[in-house]
């Protein structure tokens, strides 16, 4: 059974994730829920990281391919 994660937890984990790992190229939900779970100790929902990327592109994220997002560039 999966643990509850107090409100949050994901959203600075996915947050946490894109500033310390990601590159140009872009991660998947799985290889972000990984990251997430090695730093927390606890299962995370692999919807709850789709969700939190989709809700916020196209304002922090993007979409490079499918399944794939990064961080939005300043500069693009």
């Amino acid at each position: 059974m999966m643990q509850k994660l107090e409100p949050g937890r994901v959203r600075d984990g996915i947050e946490q994730f894109f500033h310390r790992q990601a590159d140009a190229t872009g991660a998947s939900a799985e290889e972000i829920a990984l990251y997430i779970e090695s730093v927390l100790g606890a299962e995370v929902a692999r919807s709850s990281v789709r969700s939190y990327l989709r809700l916020n592109t196209p304002n922090k994220f993007e979409r490079v391919a499918r399944g794939k997002y990064r961080l939005v560039r300043e500069n693009a």
